[in-house]
């Protein structure tokens, strides 16, 4: 049993969106300015950007969840989504953070990497708890017998 594919797909969409939006927020505060183009490397470094960050957040994520993931996370959906993004943010912390180490050298006060890595934390837990409530719960998988011998077995 999982949840369904294709509304995972869609509440990706919409989680992504959230975070997305966080996350300029969250990166505006500790620019303390709002973002402008040269903050987020130009137009042409932000479109091939924002469009990875759809196609993973919508599309990727999404399916690892209801392909690989949310089977073995305890609790309701929107929990086992909540789980899912604490998961991603500790994948995120391992393996993305130490490869941004040259885009962050503006932020050296341990208050703004504090506020980055708990921001970071808090929306990657609105983006899993917004797909696993989204996305519903897990339906139990249609039966190819037909009727009567589901009825006789």
């Amino acid at each position: 049993m999982r949840p369904h594919p294709g509304r995972a797909i869609v509440a990706g969409f919409a989680a992504t969106t959230a975070m997305t939006l966080a996350l300029y927020v969250l990166v505006s505060v500790l620019a303390g300015r709002p973002l402008d183009s040269a903050m987020l490397g130009g137009a042409v470094a932000w479109m091939p950007a924002m469009v990875l960050q759809f196609v993973n957040g919508s599309i990727t994520l999404p399916l690892i969840y209801v392909y690989l993931v949310s089977r073995f996370l305890p609790g309701e959906p929107w929990i086992r989504g909540a789980l899912w993004g604490v998961i991603l943010w500790c994948l995120t912390e391992i393996l993305v953070m130490p490869l941004m180490q040259d885009a962050l050298s503006g932020v050296t006060s341990i208050g703004a990497t504090a506020i980055l890595v708990f921001g970071l934390l808090l929306v990657l837990v609105v983006y899993g708890t917004l797909l696993g409530w989204l996305a519903g719960p897990e339906r139990p998988r249609p039966s190819r017998l037909p009727e009567a011998e589901r009825v006789a077995a």
